[in-house]
């Protein structure tokens, strides 16, 4: 480098204002710098034109290349360079630049700062190498003047350190993101003040010597412990704010909290980030002066800020997480609890001795329907206040659903003789008094065989439903054999899915004929079930599980369809008038959309709705509710027949059924076996032949199965019937065959 003696400012500092200077930089603040030229001056007198000069609050400390080649190396291994001072001629015209372009895209240093010089100006770099590699200055060497050189380093350094400023408080903030969210999800308080403590004291790059308060919404500051203390200040642990005798720390603390951001003292730095819930996290970590002038302010407000809104989300989830396993209504463990707390008995062995017992509410459903909601949840509270009472501390009472509660416990304490009592008498629900009764379901514990806490709870919802399926108000106990029947119902009802996917059931007929000349006036409809090895199921086992689960719509509308597109082929076939009856089901008869698609039905098969008959129940028919009366008036409006199927076995009102419209009463089977000569006209048979004469409807008898009772209905007056005496029910193939050997005859 060459210096221009005309310049007035002199190229060296007086010893005495150069150890002055000296002085007042602390320790630890140091730029590396690296010069990179081929001549030995150049390096000597850079040296010593900045020789103890002060830059952006600290010194140069120099490092020394006088090749490219020597220079990348050395930026290989060395770290933190702050700035490089290059020559562009060394080796070669570029040699310069193109250590620049490898510090760029090889080295991948984008913070330092690169001043170029030359003592040939002809191999000045172009503009577009100044910007595409981000060349801080250029300079030729006789412009390097003493204040030339301060000033190109100060900016070049200043550069440099918002640069690293930047990037720190982007990695610092990046940090504080992250320790939010490992920390968000910790349930014990203390360490999660402990883990914020330890990330305030990352952040600022301290020791971690400091405290933490937890302050809840209400509660005296003065009075509030410290929470956690860590290092130098450890002996803190534990005691209230107002005995700490350290006046400038809780000063520090105070003056935050009122304040609600970060206050200084002599020893270090307090932070307070407060909740929404008025929830308060006071730290306190001891920090030098050095480090609060190298904080931004900006930094500590953010960390406050993300670590709010983690004490937010922890009071959040720990709101969310009482509702997972606590029922919100009456404060009660849930079915959540219930089951993770049967599955640690089962998991540690200990469920022997122990009994669970499910209590459901009888027709809550209709309290609630009839009372109003307001009503029903005061019944709610009421019985849970009863059953607190009333169950034993050892055990645990629990809500599963809307009108089931649990207990469960030791069996000493958990029996029908301590638990029904409590439902002995009235609840007072909102002034009144009211009485509810329960059906319960028992389990020992020790009786399920699968093991685990759901294993258990189905077991107690299997015995409750045996309970329910008997009477309502009654109990039961547990057994193996009812896990075997659910697994059963289960299994069936897999199988019975797939059969209807994979063309396993199909429809067979029974031929109805006149009594009076053995001739064919219709067809009874039947479902049947062949699974894929070939055995058959009866309806008695697969209609109950349809019906249960809700399969018999889907079922039932499968049989009316197949019927149909039988009767427009018989029809056809010359079996004109002859008529179909289908079972219709209650769960298909109540269905909203029961008319509308047995209407699309009859339209896509094209037979007369004349010919067609749809068997009811005596239930569904006695059923006096609108929608009900509406269906079969509608019914009755197409033409469609109505006939009452297995009459006799329920309850019928003699009023109701004179004005219904219904067409056919059908004598169940098991009142036909019961026929004799003797009491024919006193059995049940008789009684409703006689019914169906007197009201004006037609009469059928099913289940006939020899001469004698054939002939015995008939002189009874009974003029139509079905049964195995006539034909078995057969496939469509079978029936028609049936047909022609019967024309024969």
């Amino acid at each position: 480098m060459t210096h221009d003696s005309s310049q007035a400012e002199p190229l060296f500092l007086f010893a005495e204002e150069a150890q002055e200077l000296h002085e007042l930089v602390p320790e630890a603040l140091r730029w590396r710098c690296l010069i990179v030229d081929d001549d030995e001056g150049v390096h000597q007198s850079m040296v010593f034109a900045m020789n103890n000069l002060v830059v952006e609050g600290g010194l140069i400390e120099w490092l020394h290349a006088y090749s490219a080649r020597e220079a990348y190396a050395l930026l290989q291994r060395e770290k933190d360079v702050a700035l490089i001072v290059l020559d562009v001629v060394m080796e070669h015209e570029q040699a310069g630049l193109d250590l620049v372009k490898s510090i760029r895209t090889e080295l991948k240093l984008i913070d330092t700062r690169i001043i170029l010089h030359t003592g040939q100006p002809g191999f000045a770099p172009e503009i577009t190498a100044i910007r595409d590699y981000d060349i801080n200055d250029y300079r030729t060497k006789s412009e390097l003047t003493r204040n030339h050189i301060f000033t190109c380093l100060a900016s070049a350094i200043r550069t440099y350190r918002q640069i690293r400023s930047i990037e720190a408080s982007r990695q610092q903030l990046r940090r504080i993101i992250q320790g939010g969210s490992a920390l968000m999800s910790l349930e014990d308080d203390e360490a999660f003040a402990r883990g914020v403590l330890e990330q305030f004291a990352a952040m600022l790059q301290v020791a971690c010597a400091g405290l933490a308060l937890l302050r809840q919404a209400g509660d005296v500051w003065a009075d509030v412990r410290v929470l956690c203390a860590t290092g130098a200040r450890s002996a803190a642990q534990g005691l209230p704010l107002s005995s700490l005798l350290d006046a400038d720390l809780t000063g520090a603390c105070l003056r935050s909290l009122e304040n609600q951001r970060a206050e200084w003292c002599a020893q270090g730095v307090a932070l307070s980030i407060p909740a929404r819930d008025g929830c308060v996290l006071s730290l306190y970590l001891d920090a030098s002066a050095l480090v609060r002038r190298q904080v931004d302010d900006s930094v500590l407000e953010t960390f406050a800020a993300q670590f709010a809104a983690c004490l937010d989300n922890r009071s959040l989830l720990a709101r969310l997480h009482h509702d997972a396993f606590y029922d919100r209504l009456l404060g009660l463990p849930n079915r959540r609890c219930l089951s993770e707390l049967l599955d640690a008995r089962c998991a540690a062995g200990t469920q022997g001795g122990w009994v669970l017992a499910l209590i459901d509410i009888d027709r809550f459903g209709e309290i609630n329907e009839a009372l109003g909601q307001t009503f029903g949840d005061a019944l709610l509270r009421a019985l849970g206040e009863r059953l607190r009472a009333g169950v034993p501390a050892e055990a645990m009472l629990a809500r599963l659903s809307a009108d089931i509660f649990a207990v469960l416990g030791p069996q000493d304490c958990v029996l029908p003789e301590t638990l029904l009592p409590m439902f002995a008498t009235p609840l007072s629900v909102l002034g009144e008094e009211s009485m509810v009764s329960v059906t319960m379901g028992l389990t020992r514990l020790v009786d399920v065989e699968a093991s685990g806490g759901a294993a258990a709870l189905e077991a107690g919802f299997q015995a409750l439903r045996t309970a329910k399926s008997t009477q309502r108000g009654q109990l039961a106990w547990y057994t193996p054999e009812i896990s075997r029947q659910t697994h059963d119902r289960v299994t069936l009802l897999t199988g019975l899915r797939t059969a209807m996917r994979a063309e396993g059931l199909f429809v067979v007929y029974q031929p109805q004929i006149a009594l009076s000349d053995r001739r064919l006036i219709g067809l009874e409809a039947l479902v049947r079930w062949r699974t894929e090895s070939g055995e058959m199921i009866g309806p008695d086992r697969f209609i109950p599980v349809a019906e249960q689960s809700g399969l018999i719509r889907e079922i039932g509308f499968f049989v009316l369809r197949r019927a149909c597109s039988v009767l427009a082929l018989l029809h056809g076939e010359g079996c004109q008038g002859l008529r179909m009856a289908v079972n219709v089901s209650a769960i298909q008869f109540r269905h909203p959309a029961f008319l509308a698609e047995l209407r699309q039905i009859i339209g896509d098969s094209g037979i007369d709705p004349c010919c067609l008959e749809l068997e009811i129940t005596e239930s569904i028919a006695m059923e006096d509710a609108v929608y009900v009366r509406e269906t079969l008036d509608a019914l009755h409006g197409m033409g469609i027949q109505l006939a009452v199927d297995d009459f006799g076995t329920g309850y019928s009102s003699l009023a109701q059924l004179k004005g219904m419209a219904v067409d056919r009463l059908k004598i169940d089977k098991a009142f036909v076996c019961d026929l004799d000569e003797a009491g024919a006209d006193a059995s049940i048979a008789g009684v409703v032949i006689q019914l169906g004469q007197r009201l004006g409807k037609e009469v059928i008898a099913e289940g006939v199965e020899t001469e004698a009772q054939a002939d015995l209905l008939k002189r009874m007056g009974c003029p139509e019937a079905q049964g195995y005496l006539f034909g078995r029910p057969m496939p469509l193939d079978d029936l028609r065959a049936w047909i022609r050997r019967s024309r024969a005859g």
